[in-house]
């Protein structure tokens, strides 16, 4: 986030905007992770507290139903938006995944989490607005799916740029973190 001069119709006047794409965090990759032989015990079974737990209950550490789902109801069997809900599930999912791995340092927390739930649903009613606009030949329904792709765009920014600032700061807040990871051969700054 950053403060800005407004521009246009708010000009001059001071306001909070997401950074634009060129200025994101880079953030923290996620580290690799090799296969590990403290990770199986016996027959093959996963042993106590092995590393590939996290794909389990500690995955789920931190998540909310509000950040990890797009709704608390279900649609009704008929509902013309089911598929494209469906879609935004599967792209949320993906992009969670992403922000995790590319910036995150291996987390995509409640907050950008909730970002990309927001973008994945207005993404979804844009598609579905844009095909409605299709079939009846309305241009109104068009820029009303326009602006929701907007909005979708700004969310997903906005989900770069808190999970970049959340993995920065774990990774500062890390002591146990390996010398080569922290800055200035290994001295916190």
């Amino acid at each position: 986030m950053a403060l800005r001069t407004g521009h246009g119709k708010g000009g001059g006047v001071p306001r909070i905007e997401v950074l634009p794409a060129d200025e994101l965090p880079a953030g923290v990759p996620a580290g690799a992770r090799g296969d590990s032989p403290l990770d199986r015990g016996e027959a093959g079974r996963f042993a106590r507290g092995n590393g590939l737990a996290r794909v389990g209950g500690k995955a789920r550490a931190g998540k909310t139903r509000l950040a990890d789902r797009l709704g608390l109801r279900r649609l009704a069997d008929d509902s013309r938006f089911g598929p494209y809900k469906a879609a935004a599930v599967s792209f949320r999912r993906a992009q969670c995944a992403e922000l995790a791995r590319t910036v995150g340092g291996g987390y995509c927390g409640p907050g950008p989490s909730s970002f990309v739930a927001s973008a994945a649903l207005q993404l979804a009613w844009a598609r579905y607005l844009s095909d409605l606009a299709a079939e009846t030949d309305n241009p109104d329904l068009a820029v009303q799916s326009s602006r929701l792709m907007n909005d979708s765009r700004q969310n997903l920014l906005a989900a770069h740029e808190l999970a970049a600032k959340e993995a920065e700061a774990r990774r500062k807040a890390d002591t146990t973190a390996p010398p080569w990871v922290l800055p200035e051969g290994g001295r916190e700054t």
